[in-house]
C-alpha cells in the first residue's frame, strides 16, 4: 500500500474484550485431572502479571499478529490491519483482550466475519495452542483458556488514543534517524486516525496535546526544534537546532527555520531562511503576521504585516515591525507599502 493510500484511509483502534477462565494445578497433584482448582475472570487477578508475561513471550512480545492467518475474506482483509492478543484487566476482571486496527469503511458484516475468525483462533488455533502453555506460579501451574463453550461473547470497545501521534519505523531515506509519523486521532479535516505525515528525531519535536499541530508530506522537525499549538510544516521545510514553530505558524516549501529562530506567526516557505535568533511574529497592535518567501533570509525581528521576498535580508538586532494595516514589503534592495489589497495572499500550503 503507498502512502497516499495510507493517509487517505482512516485507522480507528478497538479492544475486544472476552472472558479468560483457568485451572490451577497444585504441586503434587497435576498428573490427576480433578485436582484443578477452577478460576474466573475475577480469581485470576491474583495471576495477572505472570499470565500477562505468558501472553507476551507466546506472541513476540505482543506483536504477533493473528491476521497473517486470516484467509476468509478479502474485503476483511483489506479493512483490518492488525489483530494483536493480550490480556487486561477491564471491570474489575482479567479478560482476554485484542487490539484491533481497522479502517473506518469495515463494515458490520465484516465485524461479523471478524469475531467468527477471532472465536475459532481462541478455541482451535492460538487460544488452544496457549491453554497448553504451563504458566509457573507460587501455588502451583496454571493453564489459561481464551475460549470457553458457554457464556462467550466478545464486547468492543473503541479506544481513544491519549497521544496525538506515534513514530512508525519508516525512516527517511537519506538519515535514519528521522521517522515518519502517524496520527492517533483526528488532527485537521485531512489528519484522521492512521495518516501518516512528515520526520521527527523524537516525540519532542512535535506536540502530542490535541492543538492542531502537524507535519506533512516530507517536512522535517529535528534535534531539540519544536511544532507545537496549531503550527505545521509541509513539503520539504525543515526545522532544526532548538527553533520554535507555534502559534498557528507555516512553514512550507523548501524553508529552513534553525538555530535559536522563533516563528510564532506568519508564514515562511519556497526557500526563505530564518536563522539565528531570529524572531517573526504578529503585530500586537494589529494582529497581523509575515510572509517571507523566495530567497529571504531573517536573522533579526519581523512583525505585522510585512512581506519578504526576493533576496530581502534582515541583519542581526534590526527589527521590522510594521504597526499598520498596509503591507510593507521588502524584495531585495527595493522597499514599499502597499494595501493590503494589492498583495498577493501566500501560496495555499501543499497538506
Amino acid at each position: 500500500m503507498t502512502i497516499t493510500e495510507v493517509m487517505r484511509l482512516s485507522e480507528r483502534i478497538f479492544k475486544m474484550y472476552s472472558p479468560l477462565t483457568g485451572e490451577l494445578y497444585q504441586a503434587g497433584e497435576y498428573e490427576y485431572e480433578d485436582s484443578a482448582d477452577e478460576y474466573n475472570g475475577e480469581e485470576l487477578l491474583l495471576y495477572a502479571e505472570e499470565i500477562e508475561k505468558a501472553v507476551k513471550a507466546y506472541t513476540d512480545n505482543g506483536t504477533e499478529d493473528l491476521m497473517k492467518y486470516f484467509y476468509e475474506s478479502d474485503y476483511v482483509k483489506q479493512h483490518v490491519r492488525s489483530l494483536v492478543p493480550s490480556v487486561e484487566v477491564w471491570n474489575g476482571r482479567l479478560y482476554g483482550c485484542t487490539t484491533v486496527r481497522a479502517d473506518e469503511d469495515l463494515s458490520e458484516p465484516g465485524w461479523d466475519k471478524l469475531m467468527d475468525y477471532l472465536a475459532g483462533q481462541y478455541s482451535d488455533g492460538w487460544g488452544e495452542g496457549f491453554e497448553q502453555r504451563e504458566i509457573e506460579t507460587e501455588d502451583g501451574l496454571l493453564c489459561v483458556h481464551f475460549w470457553q463453550d458457554h457464556d462467550f461473547d466478545f464486547t468492543v470497545e473503541e479506544v481513544t488514543p491519549s497521544k496525538k501521534y506515534e513514530i512508525t519505523d519508516i525512516t527517511h531515506p537519506k538519515d535514519p534517524s528521522l521517522y515518519r509519523i502517524r496520527a492517533l486521532q483526528r488532527v485537521s479535516e485531512t489528519v484522521g486516525p492512521g495518516t501518516l505525515g512528515g520526520y521527527v528525531q523524537s516525540e519532542e519535536n512535535l506536540s502530542q496535546e490535541n492543538d492542531g499541530a502537524w507535519i506533512y508530506g516530507d517536512a522535517i522537525c529535528c534535534e531539540s526544534a519544536i511544532v507545537t499549538t496549531g503550527a505545521f510544516l509541509t513539503g520539504q521545510a525543515r526545522v532544526s537546532g532548538s527553533a520554535l514553530v507555534s502559534n498557528e505558524a507555516e512553514i512550507g516549501g523548501q524553508a529552513r527555520v534553525r538555530d535559536r529562530a522563533v516563528v510564532s506567526g506568519g508564514t515562511v516557505q519556497e526557500g526563505a531562511v530564518v536563522c539565528g535568533d531570529a524572531v517573526i511574529r504578529k503585530n500586537q497592535i494589529t494582529g497581523a503576521v509575515p510572509l517571507v518567501e523566495g530567497h529571504a533570509t531573517v536573522m533579526g525581528v519581523v512583525a505585522g504585516a510585512v512581506y519578504l521576498g526576493a533576496d530581502a535580508f534582515i541583519l542581526p538586532g534590526n527589527t521590522v515591525d510594521n504597526p499598520t494595516n498596509s503591507v510593507l514589503a521588502i524584495n531585495g534592495t527595493h522597499v514599499r507599502l502597499y494595501s493590503i489589497e494589492q498583495v498577493k495572499p501566500p501560496r495555499a500550503p501543499e497538506r
